[in-house]
């Protein structure tokens, strides 16, 4: 996999594929980004692409907008446009950013950096009769990607958690010549390092919903870690579906009402964390977003405090430490990785859709 640097990328015209899927919510009578952590994390590779390049053009996804394509025929709904993204890029990096809401407005722009509206707003991003699958090169719209591609002449991937196979991610890179964005490269080489060459011991901190797909990174990690630690709503679905785990996978005990997981179980996994050289945590453990759960809330700061190297993931994780005032923290004490699914993904498989279309 090629990482992108500045004679890659000198004077020609760039297709910059983002991670752009942040919250957005009204203040006043506008929306605005209100957690922007994943486009900060995009801003190193911006910076070269704006001190080298002839144009860059920015692209990316947010949310889900349409459940299936007959929904199209309702519109684009206007809470997932990405004109609130191009507003907040405009004032951080201080440039001028032209927004465009088509294929063909960037096309006959003169401006030297654009941002397209959402992808998902325009058929052929992901399939058309189910926007919730993946895509491939026979499901996706490859005349979408085709023109997608024919706008740029070098494409970068700066969009690691945008991990499932689609139009701009998987089918692009094999029409242009490509690279790695500088963070996805970055993501790549700490979660392949989790996976391959652990320090011992290592703590692995699981918690959120969806054991179906946190079961196969928890096996993944129990084969080299020394405790995985699973709270949050996985405590319910693996009693529920009576899963055999590893020894070494310690399920928590739940609160009274199972909201959140007990203080003993928060104290007694303390006792591990306090001892680890690398710890791993993706998910909160309990109800985080209501104040008297609070287990999430002691857990973070137990990790941050201990001496390991730490790897944190998933878009909970980072919401919980946003609202207690902890991000700023995490970030200079633990690498956070911009993805959740993507970050389990990596470590579980080795690889992702992603990747493969950069090599």
């Amino acid at each position: 996999m090629q990482i992108v640097n500045a004679d890659l990328i000198r004077a020609k015209k760039i297709l910059l594929r983002l991670d752009i899927d942040v919250p957005l919510g009204k203040v006043g009578d506008r929306l605005e980004v209100i957690e922007d952590f994943r486009l900060r994390a995009g801003i190193p590779t911006i910076k070269l692409c704006l001190e080298n390049a002839s144009k860059v053009i920015l692209v990316g996804h947010l949310g889900r907008p349409f459940a299936n394509a007959s929904e199209e025929v309702n519109g684009r709904p206007q809470d997932l446009s990405a004109r609130p993204v191009c507003e907040w890029f405009k004032d951080r990096l201080k440039v001028d950013i032209e927004f465009a809401e088509s294929l063909e407005e960037v096309e006959k722009s003169n401006s030297k950096v654009i941002l397209l509206e959402n992808t998902r707003f325009f058929h052929g991003e992901v399939p058309g009769a189910d926007y919730h699958a993946t895509c491939t090169s026979k499901t996706c719209d490859a005349d979408f990607a085709k023109q997608l591609a024919g706008l740029g002449e070098f494409y970068i991937n700066e969009a690691f958690a945008s991990h499932n196979p689609g139009a701009s991610t998987t089918i692009v890179p094999t029409l242009l010549p490509h690279a790695a964005g500088l963070r996805f490269a970055k993501e790549v080489e700490e979660l392949l390092a989790v996976r391959n060459h652990p320090k011992k011991p290592l703590i692995a901190i699981m918690g959120g919903a969806k054991v179906a797909d946190k079961l196969p990174v928890i096996a993944v990690l129990a084969r080299s870690a020394d405790a995985v630690l699973v709270g949050g709503k996985l405590i319910h679905e693996i009693r529920e579906e009576r899963l055999e785990l590893p020894n070494n996978v310690l399920v928590g005990k739940l609160n009274a009402d199972g909201f959140d997981i007990a203080p003993e179980t928060t104290s007694a996994w303390n006792n591990l964390i306090s001892k680890a050289t690398m710890i791993v945590w993706n998910g909160p453990v309990g109800k985080f977003e209501d104040l008297k759960y609070d287990q999430t809330k002691y857990l973070a700061e137990e990790i941050l405090a201990s001496g390991a190297q730490i790897i944190i993931g998933g878009g909970d994780s980072i919401a919980a430490l946003n609202q207690y005032g902890l991000l700023g923290i995490a970030e200079k004490k633990a690498f956070v990785s911009t993805g959740g699914g993507a970050m389990l993904k990596l470590i579980s498989d080795g690889t992702l859709p992603t990747i493969e279309a950069l090599v």
